[in-house]
């Protein structure tokens, strides 16, 4: 989601440069025609925990206008976000099909995690007068050269309908 995030927190858009051929031309500078350095396992875990809080806690388009007849719209950047839940009476079934819609929102719009890999679990050791319910979302990062298992848990607060992720 934030390509660019690397560059933000360094700030490297602020530092001026103006570099110029013989004839006067500008040239592309260094620092953006370089490959960035590699990220290590606990920065790409952050990134994609931010980016997947930022995934479940935006309401898709889905949830004000029904797009059943408009399925090439239901799968597209359109769509992106999490089902409204806030609206909803929560039972035991509804609860399930939460699990199911964390697992389609993260294959439709986490290209990072390897689509076969996602489980969405339902954790019972929250108490029903914590106001939440929580998921536990394992997948593999799809790196190279091997793919990188990770754990996140979702927690659902029942009455703002917000989502939160943390690294397990």
């Amino acid at each position: 989601m934030a390509a660019f995030r690397q560059a933000f927190e360094e700030r490297d858009a602020k530092q001026r440069i103006d570099e110029r051929d013989e004839a006067g031309e500008r040239v592309v500078a260094g620092r953006r025609a370089t490959g960035r350095a590699t990220m290590s396992e606990a920065a790409l875990q952050r990134a994609v925990g931010e980016d997947l809080e930022n995934l479940m806690n935006t309401i898709n388009l889905d949830a004000t206008i029904k797009l059943d007849e408009h399925e090439a719209v239901r799968r597209s950047i359109l769509n992106y976000g999490f089902a409204d839940v806030v609206h909803r009476t929560i039972d035991e079934i509804g609860v399930n099909d939460i699990g199911e819609e964390i697992q389609t929102a993260l294959r439709t719009y986490e290209p990072r995690l390897l689509p076969g890999s996602i489980q969405v679990l339902r954790d019972r050791s929250v108490t029903a007068d914590e106001l939440k319910i929580r998921f536990i979302v394992r997948a593999d990062l799809n790196c190279d050269p091997l793919n990188l298992p990770v754990e996140f848990v979702a927690d659902l607060e029942r009455d703002t309908g917000k989502i939160t992720i943390k690294r397990r």
